[in-house]
C-alpha cells in the first residue's frame, strides 16, 4: 500500500472511532436524562420541586424553587419544607426576586443511602415513595407586614 491509501484508511478508522465515541457517550448522557416534577400553588406564590439525578449521575438532586403569582418587595423570606425524605429549610434577607423568574430554594441531595429514583418510574412507584403530600410553608416579610401560606406540591406525570 502506497501512503496515500494508509492515509485515507487511517482517516477513515479514526473518523469511525470518533463517530462511534460520539454516538456512545451522548447515548450514556441521554440515559442519564430524566427527572420527576412536583408542582402546587397557593393564593401569593408558585412551587416547583425537581427531582433529578447529578451531573455525573452519582446521586440524585433534589432542587426547589418558587415564583410569586404578584410582584413583591420581600425584606426577609423563611421556608420550611417536608419532603417526606428530606426537610431543607431557610431563611434569606432581601432575596432578588426577578419578574417572572423563579428564586431557587435550595438544591440538595438526600443522602447515598436513600430511595433509588431511577429513569422510567411510574406514577405508582412515585406515589409510594412520596406517601403523602410534599409541602413548602413560605414566611415572608413585606411593607404591609407578616404572611405565612402552604405549598402543597403535586406529581406532574411525565406527558
Amino acid at each position: 500500500m502506497d501512503k496515500v491509501n494508509r492515509y485515507y484508511l487511517l482517516s477513515g478508522a479514526l473518523f469511525i472511532i470518533f463517530v462511534g465515541s460520539y454516538i456512545l457517550l451522548n447515548n450514556f448522557r441521554t440515559s442519564q436524562e430524566w427527572s420527576y416534577l412536583f408542582r402546587g400553588s397557593s393564593q401569593q406564590w408558585e412551587g416547583q420541586f425537581v427531582v433529578r439525578p447529578s451531573r455525573d449521575g452519582n446521586e440524585v438532586l433534589y432542587e426547589g424553587t418558587i415564583k410569586p403569582l404578584t410582584p413583591m418587595k420581600i425584606t426577609q423570606l423563611t421556608y420550611k419544607t417536608d419532603l417526606v425524605t428530606n426537610q431543607p429549610g431557610g431563611t434569606m434577607v432581601s432575596p432578588l426576586i426577578e419578574e417572572g423568574k423563579p428564586l431557587q430554594l435550595f438544591v440538595t441531595s438526600p443522602g447515598r443511602d436513600s430511595i433509588q429514583f431511577r429513569a422510567g418510574m411510574n406514577s405508582e412507584e412515585i406515589a409510594r415513595i412520596y406517601s403523602r403530600d410534599l409541602v413548602y410553608e413560605i414566611t415572608w416579610n413585606d411593607e404591609t407586614g407578616q404572611h405565612t401560606e402552604k405549598i402543597v406540591l403535586k406529581f406532574v406525570p411525565p406527558s
